[in-house]
């Protein structure tokens, strides 16, 4: 087929990475993360090649057809356009630790600040001590496979998150040019252990009724502001790393606008996101108690509770007897609050599933969600659906008022 700037718009993020050609090996890969790669295959000298040509739409369908027209004249002359001449620059092999350096700064300029923390820290401890000394190029799929794979043996999520974020790095790498593979690709298939989640957990009525009454009930485990942020995911439909890190500066009356610095995966539009708030979420939020910019108040008043203390608290069991300050002893808790496996992504998931049941349209639900508009109507509908936005989620609020009946709150600690 002829690649056309029309057909690149409208390409839609796939479930598996895969290449399509146009001819001539002239061809596109495109990967479940949204990058779109122009690509020259070609053989010499009985052997296959792939020249990068750049990631669209950085780089323009007419520059990636220009770079291409001119590889493509090298190798009919018996030319390799993949080998350069060396410098005293390129002698010195990238070393994995200078790599970490340069993606850090990437994802500091591209990324949503959650997102830069969290690859910062899992890259310096865990990337950075296995291979600092040895040269990226060097890396290989057994080197992988024995990073990932101890740590899959007792923590899955922890080595899937390892995973994602190294496989990342070094997507950013091969688009370069600065390595001629990524080790991490469809790496699951090795380690099943890290095979990702299906995403269909959505909760019951009964079980949303039960997770209120565990988290508001005596001795209710968490911190007050753990639990508050639980169940203003679900009540909002936001993101935990959005709700987690919620400050009182980014609301202003019914009004809650996320800045898209703090957006995971819209940082690279620089939109903000508003999301209304229903009276069920401004009880829950309560009000500033003026010492702390953040909302749900972490270990210290300058900082906001984790993202990741939400799965803890979700996922941790608990014994019984330990004795509290008033006397009374704690009780026994079961993981996820004894109903079946949830993860706090799981709320806004159920939020979503069951606006759609009360007759709200998929486009306002996906106006409340903050998913990004794909194709040619990402240009031409600009409606942020704010009138949309506080119907439906007015009628949420309103609907799960009536499910719980009335429903309890958590003081702020």
């Amino acid at each position: 087929m002829k690649f056309t700037d029309r057909y690149l718009q409208s390409i839609k993020l796939p479930e598996k990475e895969y290449c399509i050609r146009e001819g001539h090996g002239f061809a596109l890969r495109v990967l479940p993360t949204g990058c779109i790669t122009f690509q020259y295959i070609f053989t010499l000298h009985s052997k296959r090649y792939r020249l990068n040509l750049g990631n669209y739409p950085a780089t323009s369908l007419a520059d990636a057809r220009e770079k291409y027209h001119e590889a493509y004249l090298l190798v009919s002359r018996g030319q390799n356009p993949i080998q350069k001449p060396s410098s005293p620059d390129t002698d010195a092999p990238l070393s994995v630790a200078v790599l970490i350096d340069r993606y850090k700064e990437f994802a500091a300029q591209h990324f949503a600040s959650s997102t830069v923390r969290e690859t910062k820290r899992t890259l310096d401890k865990y990337v950075l001590p296995a291979w600092k000394d040895r040269s990226a190029i060097s890396i290989r799929r057994s080197d992988a496979i024995s990073l990932i794979e101890p740590l899959a043996a007792y923590s899955p999520g922890q080595a899937r998150g390892v995973m994602k974020i190294a496989r990342a790095m070094f997507n950013y790498a091969l688009d370069r040019e600065l390595v001629d593979l990524n080790p991490f690709t469809r790496l699951p298939s090795a380690i099943p252990a890290v095979k990702p989640r299906s995403g269909k957990r959505v909760l019951s009525d009964s079980e949303v009724r039960s997770l209120w009454e565990t988290l508001t009930g005596t001795h209710a485990p968490g911190t007050p502001e753990s639990r508050r942020a639980l169940m203003l995911i679900l009540v909002t439909g936001q993101r935990p790393g959005e709700v987690a890190g919620m400050q009182w500066s980014e609301i202003e009356g019914d009004w809650w606008t996320i800045p898209f610095d703090r957006i995971k995966t819209r940082n690279h539009r620089r939109e903000n996101h508003r999301v209304f708030l229903s009276p069920l979420a401004k009880q829950l939020i309560g009000q500033n108690p003026g010492y702390s910019k953040h909302v749900f108040i972490g270990s210290r008043p300058d900082l906001p509770i984790a993202e990741k203390a939400l799965s803890h608290l979700v996922n941790k069991k608990t014994e019984g007897g330990r004795i509290l300050r008033d006397g009374s002893a704690t009780i026994a808790r079961h993981s996820y609050f004894g109903l079946p496996r949830w993860t706090p992504h799981d709320l806004r998931r159920t939020a979503a599933t069951r606006l759609s049941e009360l007759g709200c349209p998929d486009e306002a639900i996906d106006a409340i969600l903050n998913h990004a508009k794909s194709g040619v109507i990402s240009v031409y509908n600009l409606n942020k659906y704010d009138k949309e936005k506080k119907e439906w989620l007015t009628t949420w609020g309103n609907h799960l008022s009536t499910l719980l009946n009335p429903p309890a709150l958590v003081t702020p600690g």
